[in-house]
């Protein structure tokens, strides 16, 4: 039996009665008895540590889980526990997370690795993880539930779409925000494994309340769910939509292309500790002014970034002895093709770095 009538009309008065008639525990009886059915078997959800729990909700903060299961072993083998990671040069952090992107995880990781080491263990309450570089409020909740069983709610962007729905909480700003983080709490208070609980509402929001089309008909709250049981739009708060800004550049690649120039990232949130292709600002045309210079356009890649995106051109040029190169050269790493792969490469240039061995390929043929 559903907790409206579809008849009734949809008022704010209604919707907040409506809130108020949910039966917390059967709503959750409901999830738990459907995760243990139907939920995904996953690395991370095996030997829940502390150390394991929270390498894991660090990776899948805004990235999938398919992309993650690729790369949670292979980093688990490489770093196996604290300390490792803690002592690991930088470098090979980074490279290990090459690939899952949002540099700056891997980096907040590591530092909160070696406040861990210097504190002599991990974090025991939901404060003192908040505290770490890198981890948030639902972050926490997650790691204090699943690794220590207390009851910390969680609210990442699956969970936030479940309960918006499970509430009808659709209003595009933050007024429903308190309103979700109660539902959350409800949901792991009592609860005899609230880590379970939190894990189950992770699972709803990936596999079945998806961003369109929710499977309502595989749904753990098909009678529970306001938006369902009312007849409402299932339709969530539209984004505002930003566009991403152009950059445009050339990259300089020596002729052959048996060796290329790359330089490392010193600052910068994004690309800090990052290689990268050296480069000039602009297209071709726009360089170099430089008598001696000459060369041959190869290319162009592109890239998307979170924030911007990138047309690179790439270049193959002879600097003809001018010294054109010198201002950079304490900077430059000349290094070859494939050992180039080696090194913790931005995005843009693992793109490049493929681009320039296809290349080769294809006129070795």
């Amino acid at each position: 039996m559903s907790l409206f009538d579809r008849s009734e009309r949809a008022t704010p008065g209604a919707l907040i009665e409506a809130r108020r008639r949910i039966g917390w525990e059967d709503s959750r009886s409901s999830l738990l008895d459907w995760y243990r059915k139907t939920g995904r078997s996953l690395p991370w959800r095996e030997d829940l540590s502390p150390y394991r729990v929270w390498v894991s909700e660090i990776m899948l903060q805004q990235t999938t889980v398919a992309t993650v299961v690729g790369y949670f072993d292979r980093f688990m083998s490489r770093f196996p526990d604290v300390g490792s990671l803690a002592a690991a040069p930088v470098e090979q952090v980074l490279k290990s997370w090459e690939g899952l992107g949002y540099y700056q995880r891997a980096r907040n990781l590591q530092k909160a690795a070696r406040e861990i080491v210097g504190r002599g263990g991990f974090p025991e309450n939901l404060e003192t993880w908040m505290a770490l570089p890198g981890v948030g409020r639902s972050t926490a909740g997650a790691i204090c539930s699943i690794a220590l069983g207390l009851e910390t709610p969680i609210l990442d962007a699956n969970v936030r779409r479940v309960q918006r729905r499970f509430l009808h909480a659709m209003d595009p700003g933050s007024p429903d925000e308190g309103l979700l983080w109660e539902s959350s709490t409800r949901f792991v208070t009592g609860a005899g494994d609230p880590g379970l609980v939190n894990q189950a509402l992770m699972e709803v929001g990936a596999t079945v309340c998806l961003p369109r089309s929710p499977r309502c008909v595989d749904c753990p709250f098909s009678r529970q769910c306001l938006t369902l049981t009312l007849g409402l739009s299932d339709a969530l708060p539209a984004r505002k939509k930003t566009s991403r800004p152009l950059r445009v550049r050339t990259v300089l690649v020596p002729p052959g292309r048996r060796t290329v120039w790359l330089l490392k990232n010193e600052c910068g949130r994004l690309m800090e500790g990052l290689w990268d292709f050296l480069s000039r600002p602009g297209p071709p045309g726009h360089f170099p002014d430089e008598p001696g210079w000459s060369g041959r356009h190869l290319g162009t890649v592109e890239h998307v970034y979170s924030h911007f995106r990138e047309e690179v051109h790439v270049f193959e040029i002879d600097p003809g002895g001018s010294g054109g190169l010198s201002e950079e050269t304490s900077r430059v790493s000349t290094v070859s093709l494939p050992d180039s792969a080696r090194y913790p490469l931005t995005g843009v240039a693992r793109k490049i770095l493929a681009f320039l061995s296809e290349l080769d390929r294809g006129e070795n043929r």
